[in-house]
């Protein structure tokens, strides 16, 4: 009894005491060996890694590559475990967005869901005739008149209206010897209204739907200067029907289902946060007298 009671004094017990206290905490808590994080390298994921090995090389990964592309995903695994221990990833950028992008695939709609009938794309062909419409489309000549250039002090305008009149007399020739150079084609093939108005604008690409076909006319404006135009060739627009462009419809009607899947799907996830944003104040209002 008085053996223990004078071992108890001892301060190396004390140490020994502590120590092994602390080891139980530290082995309770997750340390040690028995704890240590486990990186599974299963079949599937060695199948994966040879797979794209070979996608990328266009032959199989020898024993020794396919070794090192395995150390290659520890080592990953590895530096990403640590990563985000460390809380690295909270505040990349793209981190955030990659994660987001693998989130909205993961909520993306099957094909099931994508399917329609003929009777639901045409019902969604007349809610959108105008997206599917074709346009008109018209080819035409055109003479250029350079509005900031002056000839003997004629106007424009004036040199405009002489040279249509030499155009319809059929004096001279359109190309060569009269309006002005520019690198504007002279003449341009069936296109659409559109097409004509990236080239010419759009007030120009307007202007040429009443104009009379085979017969010079104008002077017609755009950003560029004065036109001299004669219609050549001309299509009416036209609302096709859905056995001409069923690949089209189906398409957009595709992409807008998925659109609201995808916002659904968010508004469902969106609904279990509550975002907390910040107040802002109004500018102070200036008063006084205008300058």
């Amino acid at each position: 009894m008085i053996f223990f009671a004078r071992l108890v004094r001892e301060p190396l017990v004390h140490f020994v005491a502590i120590g092994a206290a602390v080891f139980a905490l530290y082995a309770l808590a997750g340390g040690g060996e028995a704890t240590r994080d486990r990186i599974v390298v299963s079949e599937g994921r060695v199948q994966q890694l040879a797979q794209i090995f070979a996608k990328t090389w266009q032959r199989p990964p020898t024993q020794r590559e396919l070794r090192g592309l395995i150390d290659a995903y520890v080592k990953e695994e590895v530096y990403y475990r640590e990563a985000v221990k460390l809380g690295l990833d909270r505040d990349d950028t793209l981190i955030r967005r990659r994660m987001q992008q693998k989130m909205e695939f993961l909520t993306e709609p099957g094909d099931e869901l994508l399917k329609a009938d003929d009777a639901e794309l045409k019902a969604f062909l007349e809610a959108n005739r105008e997206d599917f419409r074709i346009e008109p489309r018209i080819a035409f000549e055109q003479v250029f008149i350079n509005a900031a250039k002056k000839e003997d002090n004629e106007p424009a305008l004036a040199r405009a209206r002489k040279v249509l009149e030499a155009l319809r007399s059929g004096s001279g020739d359109a190309s060569s010897e009269l309006g002005d150079r520019t690198l504007l084609p002279a003449e341009l093939p069936l296109s659409s209204l559109s097409d004509i108005g990236r080239d010419f604008g759009d007030a120009f690409a307007k202007a040429l739907t009443p104009l009379p076909e085979d017969e010079w006319a104008g002077p017609v404006s755009s950003p560029f200067g004065l036109h001299l135009v004669r219609v050549t060739e001309r299509l009416d627009g036209s609302d096709p029907p859905l056995e001409e462009i069923r690949d089209a419809v189906e398409q957009k009607w595709r992409t807008l289902k998925r659109e609201e899947f995808q916002d659904g799907a968010y508004e469902g996830l969106r609904a279990k946060y509550d975002v907390v944003l910040p107040t802002f104040e109004a500018a102070p209002q200036k008063t006084g007298s205008a300058p």
